[in-house]
C-alpha cells in the first residue's frame, strides 16, 4: 500500500471544522481520545456520540482501526448521532451498526479504544470530486483495518440462528481430517433432529441469509478485501473463520431428504440468497488464493448485486481487478452510465485481449442496450452470464493480425470471415470467392453470418451504412457436407475482412 491519503470530510459542515481534502479520518466511539469507557458512548438523550479524529495517512493508521460494512437501506429513514458534539443525521441502519459495534466491542475488546471508519460520516457523499477520489481506496481501507465488522441485521432481530451456529461449531471439532469433520457434523445434525429447540434455531439460522447485506454491490469488495472479519447479527457475532468452516457443509443438506421436509422447505425458501452467499464465499476463497479478478468475468457474475447509483456497478469492484485497466471513478453528471459502459467495454477489449464480450452483449440485453453500441454489454441488467475468457491471437499462418481496435468512441474494428446471408429468416448460404470481395454497396439492413476472429461464434451481423450491428450468436447446424466454420473458410478460400461494429 502506498502512502496515499484518503478524503474523509464530514457530510455536513456543521461538524465545526473543514478538514483538508485527501486525508484519512476515523471515528472514536467515545467522547475522549484515550482508551474509551463505553458508558460515555451515549449522551443523556441516548444518542450515540462519536469524535472525528485528526486526519492521518492510511499507512500510519494501518491495523489501528475497525472498518464496518452494512446495508445503507432506505435513505429516507435517518437517525441522529452526535459527531464532535454536533447533531448529525445518518442512515437508520448505520445507527444500528454503531450500536451493535459498541456492544460487540464491550464484549470482545473491553480494554481497547474503539476507533471506527464509517463511510457516511468519513466521506462527504455530496462532494462528487471527493467521492470519486475516495472510492479508489476502498480496498486499502478495508484491507488495512485491524478487523471488519459486517452487520447483517438492520433492526432488533432474533439472534438464535447465529448462536445456534456458534454452538454447532463448538460441538463439532473442525480440526483434523475434512471428511472426518464432515461425517461428525452430519451425525451431530441427524442425532439432534428430535430436539425441537435445536430444529427451531436451525430455521432461524437461514434468516441470516435473508439479510439485504448480501444483495448490495459495495459490500462485496469490503468483504473480499478484509482479512479479519466478524459477522454481527443482532447482539450475537461469529468470526468469519468459524462461519467459513461450517457454512459450506450446512448448505449441502438440502440434498439429504432424511433431515426432514421442514428443513428442506426452509432451505428452498432461501435458495436464491443461498446462491448469492455461495458467490461471496467462493469469490473470497478464489481472491485470497489467486488475486485480482478479470473485470469482464466479475461484472458478468455479479449482476444480482444492487446499488443506488448505477455507476457503482462498475466502481465498486475496482479494488478487486487489475490496475492496468486504468479506470478512474468519475461521478460527474457528464459521465452517464451509457458513456461509462462504452468506456469499460473498450478497456476490457484492449487490456484483456478478448472478444468474449460479444457473446455477453448478445446474450443479455437490458434497458440501456438500445442506447449502446451493439457490442457493448449492459452490465446493469440482473441476469448472470458466466463466460470463459479467451485470448485473442493471430490467424494460423500469422499473416493477418486480428487484434481489434477502437477507431472512435463506440466503433470497434475487428476482422472476420463473411460466411453467409440470411434471407426471410432462413440461412441462405453464400460463399464469396477471392475475387468476390465484400462490397459496401450491399443491401441496407441485410443480416449476414460472420465468423469473428478471436471470438466465440459465429455471429449474425446486420449491415447498416458501411458498418455492422451485432444481432445475436448464430446457433444451429452447418450446411450439409461441412464439419465446422473453419472447414467452410478453408474449402472456399475465404479471406479475412475488416468489419466495424457500431
Amino acid at each position: 500500500m502506498t502512502d496515499q491519503k484518503v478524503s474523509c470530510r464530514s457530510k455536513s459542515d456543521a461538524i465545526g471544522r473543514r478538514l483538508t481534502p485527501h486525508v484519512f479520518g476515523m471515528l472514536s466511539a467515545s467522547t475522549i481520545y484515550e482508551p474509551s469507557r463505553f458508558e460515555s458512548s451515549y449522551d443523556h438523550d441516548g444518542l450515540i456520540c462519536c469524535d472525528l479524529l485528526p486526519a492521518a495517512t492510511l499507512s500510519n493508521v494501518k491495523g489501528q482501526y475497525t472498518a464496518i460494512s452494512y446495508c445503507a437501506g432506505d435513505p429516507r429513514k435517518a437517525k441522529m448521532v452526535l459527531v464532535n458534539g454536533i447533531q448529525f443525521n445518518v442512515f437508520e441502519n448505520l445507527a444500528h451498526v454503531l450500536d451493535m459495534a459498541r456492544d460487540f466491542w464491550r464484549k470482545t475488546f473491553p480494554d481497547k479504544e474503539c476507533i471506527i471508519w464509517a463511510d457516511q460520516i468519513c466521506i462527504n457523499q455530496f462532494n462528487l470530486a471527493e467521492r470519486s477520489h475516495q472510492v479508489g481506496f476502498m480496498r486499502g481501507i478495508y484491507s488495512s483495518a485491524a478487523q471488519t465488522l459486517i452487520c447483517l441485521s438492520t433492526t432488533e432481530v432474533n439472534p438464535c440462528g447465529v448462536e445456534w451456529l456458534v454452538k454447532l461449531h463448538q460441538s463439532v471439532d473442525p480440526d483434523g481430517d475434512f471428511y472426518q469433520y464432515y461425517f461428525h457434523l452430519e451425525y451431530y445434525l441427524r442425532t439432534n433432529l428430535a430436539n425441537k429447540r435445536f430444529v427451531d434455531d436451525w430455521f432461524t439460522f437461514y434468516d441470516v441469509f435473508s439479510s439485504p447485506w448480501w444483495t448490495r454491490t459495495w459490500v462485496y469488495q469490503e468483504f473480499i478485501s478484509s482479512s479479519n472479519i466478524y459477522f454481527l447479527y443482532g447482539r450475537s457475532s461469529i468470526p468469519w473463520k468459524r462461519l467459513s468452516e461450517v457454512l459450506p457443509t450446512l448448505q449441502k443438506y438440502s440434498h439429504f431428504p432424511y433431515f426432514g421436509p421442514a428443513i428442506t422447505e426452509r432451505q428452498a425458501q432461501v435458495a436464491d440468497t443461498n446462491n448469492i452467499v455461495n458467490f461471496f464465499v467462493i469469490s473470497k476463497m478464489r481472491f485470497d488464493r489467486v488475486g485480482p479478478f478479470g473485470l469482464m468475468d466479475l461484472l458478468s457474475q455479479s449482476r444480482h448485486l444492487q446499488s443506488s447509483d448505477s455507476r457503482d456497478r462498475i466502481y465498486a469492484f475496482l479494488g478487486l481487478v487489475r490496475e492496468d485497466y486504468g479506470i478512474v471513478p468519475d461521478y460527474s453528471p457528464e459521465n452517464t452510465m451509457e458513456r461509462l459502459l462504452v468506456d469499460i467495454a473498450t478497456r476490457i477489449v484492449l487490456q484483456d485481449r478478448t472478444l468474449d464480450i460479444l457473446s455477453d452483449a448478445c446474450r443479455v440485453r437490458g434497458e440501456l442496450s438500445a442506447q449502446l453500441p451493439s457490442w457493448v454489454p449492459d452490465w446493469t441488467t440482473r441476469q448472470c452470464v458466466r463466460l470463459q475468457p479467451r485470448t485473442v491471437g493471430d490467424t494460423s499462418d500469422g499473416s493477418v493480425p486480428i487484434f481489434p481496435r477502437v477507431v472512435e468512441p463506440g466503433k470497434l474494428e475487428v476482422q472476420g470471415f463473411h460466411i453467409g446471408v440470411l434471407r426471410k429468416g432462413k440461412l441462405g448460404w453464400h460463399f464469396p470467392t477471392r475475387q468476390d470481395r465484400f462490397r459496401n454497396d450491399e443491401v441496407e439492413g441485410r443480416e449476414e453470418l460472420w465468423e469473428i476472429m478471436g471470438a466465440p461464434g459465429p455471429f449474425v451481423l446486420c449491415h447498416i451504412r458501411n458498418k455492422y450491428r451485432l444481432v445475436k450468436e448464430a446457433r444451429g447446424g452447418r450446411p450439409a457436407g461441412y464439419a465446422s466454420v473453419e472447414d467452410i473458410v478453408q474449402r472456399h478460400g475465404l479471406l479475412a475482412q475488416t468489419v466495424i461494429l457500431s
